[in-house]
């Protein structure tokens, strides 16, 4: 079997060089990369991780690393593409970063260097620096809910900006016209994404339209970002809206908690709308009117793209796939546009 000392004669290069070259690291030329893969390739090499270039044999093994796994969103993904991925003898390895960009970075470096053949980044709060080394490597990756400028790897998302629009839209041929949204961190790019969809159909309004938008100070995905969002915003503003964008339904709870603690009900006094489309929305009271989110469809995409990527022979362009959203009308909304042509 052969050792890297033989990749470095054989590639005419030092072994720290071929070291850095199967870590990812970017202190190396392109010429003196493909040197390395090609003489890797030629010797048949097996380095102690997981790299692979096409012919070399593979583990069975991808890494998943994800935000969290509390409530449904990432939950429902994981075991989608658990699902999938055992129905192709694939294993998981997961991790759960906790929004912390040091710890994906930690977990990234174990990844890198353990036995796995590819990963699915889910929404990587670290950005496209973190990415850069399995490009480099040769490792395959997918990314989900995450926003790139250059497709270089395949990525999975919802289409996070038109379930904003949606939303937005919803609300406002329900005749509303004040509308406070709770919006999601700004590390997240689904949130942001969302607000650009709010944004896109602040644009295409005629000029004579009257939209009011208030965005809450507070920031976050947990009901108590949404209580405290729209307690704060009702003391120092008072009920100067009509309806409320939530950045999903988790936050949308702890919306429709404080209102109702204020003595305001919904929807007869304040609409409200979130998104995700979450397995409790429709048993709250009042049933929540959501954008449906294909949690499922995306976790099973990503690993198809993934074990697709590690298997086929020939290499392809990367892919980007945007799942479509839409609006699951319940009874959270009340058009007061009818209301008050009743009137």
């Amino acid at each position: 079997m052969a050792n890297i000392r033989e990749v470095a004669k054989l590639a005419k290069v030092s072994i720290a060089t071929v070291s850095r070259v199967l870590n990812g690291r970017d202190n190396v030329s392109p010429e003196t990369r493909s040197k390395v893969f090609k003489a890797i390739k030629e010797l048949k090499y097996k380095p102690a991780f997981s790299f692979r270039e096409k012919d070399l044999a593979f583990q069975n093994t991808i890494g998943v690393l994800i935000p969290d796994i509390r409530g449904y969103h990432y939950s429902d993904i994981v075991m989608a593409i658990e699902e999938y991925a055992y129905s192709k003898g694939f294993d998981l390895m997961l991790a759960l970063p906790k929004w912390e960009v040091n710890i994906e970075e930690h977990v990234l470096d174990q990844y890198f260097r353990r036995k796995i053949d590819g990963v699915i980044l889910g929404e990587l709060f670290g950005g496209e620096e973190l990415i850069k080394r399995f490009e480099r490597s040769g490792v395959p990756i997918v990314v989900m809910d995450f926003v790139v400028d250059e497709i270089n790897f395949d990525v999975v998302n919802a289409d996070n900006v038109t379930g904003g629009y949606l939303a937005i839209k919803y609300l406002y041929d329900h005749g509303h016209r004040k509308i406070l949204v709770l919006p999601g961190p700004k590390v997240s790019p689904a949130a942001i994404d969302r607000e650009r969809g709010i944004k896109r159909f602040l644009n295409r309004l005629p000029g004579e339209e009257n939209l009011e938008i208030y965005f809450s100070q507070t920031r976050g995905y947990n009901s108590e970002d949404g209580w405290t969002g729209v307690k704060e915003h009702l003391q120092k503003n008072g009920l100067n809206f009509t309806a409320i964008f939530a950045v999903n339904d988790w936050t949308a709870i702890g919306a429709i908690n404080a209102l109702k603690e204020e003595g305001i009900r919904v929807p007869d006094d304040v609409s409200v709308i979130g998104f995700d489309d979450a397995p409790f929305a429709q048993y709250i009271s009042p049933r929540l009117t959501t954008i449906l989110q294909p949690r499922v469809e995306m976790g099973k995409v990503a690993a198809q793209m993934l074990i697709e990527r590690i298997t086929e022979k020939h290499q392809r362009l990367p892919r980007n796939v945007i799942l479509p959203t839409k609006i699951v009308e319940r009874e959270s909304v009340k058009n007061i546009r009818t209301a008050n042509q009743k009137l």
